[in-house]
């Protein structure tokens, strides 16, 4: 199935987008190395090691259709420096809200265009999105229940280096 030059541009600017987000996870993740917290350092390194892996889906996909890659695009520089534990996982659930929008207005590309082969793929990435936004909200809901708490923040960090 050949794609629309319109769904060809979004899905290589889906690819960008993604690897963006590793940058951007890759960023927090050195805040909470300088902090000295492993678990969250941990968390966020597989984090940006999955984007890598999402933008990897979007190239082969391009490909498998005999689309054309373009020159990756550019992205803004990642700070390194955030004001809080809390701080940092909500910027990275606002930014998966933003990566979710993205994949819906190519999803509705693909459906206004017919194009089931995208649309099947863009739809397993919506499931895709449902769980990063809930990886995040969870972290969140911990976070808030620890509180000022150091030794339940300690505890938070613990069951993030758990991470797979």
């Amino acid at each position: 199935m050949k794609l629309s030059e319109r769904l060809l541009k979004g899905l290589n600017e889906q690819v960008t987008m993604e690897n963006e987000s590793a940058y951007k996870y890759d960023g927090m993740r050195l805040y909470f190395k300088e902090l000295g917290s492993p678990g969250a350092e941990k968390w966020l390194t597989v984090q940006a090691h999955e984007e890598l892996s999402h933008a990897e889906d979007f190239i082969n996909f391009i490909l498998d259709v005999d689309g054309k890659l373009e020159p990756l695009g550019t992205f803004e520089q990642q700070p390194v420096d955030y004001h809080s534990y809390l701080d940092v996982f909500e910027k990275g659930l606002e930014h998966e809200k933003e990566i979710s929008a993205s994949i819906l207005r190519l999803l509705e590309i693909a459906i206004e265009e017919k194009n089931y082969a995208a649309e099947n793929f863009l739809r397993s990435y919506v499931d895709e999105q449902v769980e990063e936004e809930d990886n995040f909200r969870g972290v969140i809901d911990m976070i808030k229940l620890a509180g000022d708490d150091t030794a339940a923040l300690f505890k938070v960090d613990s069951i993030l280096g758990k991470r797979e």
